[in-house]
């Protein structure tokens, strides 16, 4: 509980930092500075533990024309039904898993492809690497709740596609290869995200 707690406070201390910084950047005009800034946000689905689905909020910054640092943070959950067993004395078997990521990382850009005269898309790729928690809880109807969580390293290696909309706005598809070390075991996920991006500066 107390660790639970400890990650909690610091996922919650990263995400009003970087909500304040967004906001620091839109509440005080300063054209010169925020111009390589973004900030992101959207569903994103990471596979295992059943699947799960939720919200991922980001930002970046361009240091350079092709090269950004770029920060998310992802909130997927998922509850499911473990085999067929609501018409026995086993009961049914729900299982709960909630998982948080925090990763940063460099992002390089590559050279444009024009679609037509209006619309063109521009590839990326990134490597991200910060902390992941996951909570679980598998529970029978007839007993009580089996409930383990864990909090360690994780890296995350991907790439996508953005499509500028305008200036400022950017539709962003994204599919990474997510590398967790929960429990002192090493598992792989695919994380698919689709994302709107709003650039302070234009693209």
């Amino acid at each position: 509980m107390v660790l639970k707690l400890r990650v909690c406070t610091v996922y919650k201390f990263i995400f009003t930092a970087v909500l304040a910084g967004v906001a620091t950047f839109c509440a005080f005009p300063a054209p010169s500075a925020a111009q390589g800034l973004e900030a992101t946000g959207g569903w994103t689905h990471v596979s295992g533990n059943f699947g799960m689905d939720g919200f991922t909020l980001g930002t970046s910054w361009f240091f350079a024309p092709r090269m950004a640092i770029t920060a998310n943070y992802d909130d997927v959950w998922n509850t499911s039904r473990v085999g067929n067993f609501e018409f026995t004395t086993v009961g049914a078997i729900a299982s709960k898993s909630h998982m948080q990521d925090f990763l940063v990382g460099p992002r390089v850009y590559f050279r444009s492809y024009d679609i037509d005269r209006h619309n063109r898309i521009i590839p990326f790729a990134d490597a991200r690497f910060g902390v992941s928690h996951l909570h679980q809880q598998v529970q029978e109807q007839t007993t009580p709740a089996a409930i383990n969580q864990d909090s360690a390293f994780s890296w995350m290696l991907g790439g996508g596609v953005d499509y500028p909309i305008n200036p400022h706005l950017v539709a962003r598809g994204e599919l990474a290869l997510l590398r967790t070390h929960l429990n002192a075991e090493p598992q792989s996920h695919a994380r698919l995200g689709i994302t709107i991006v709003y650039s302070f500066g234009e693209r």
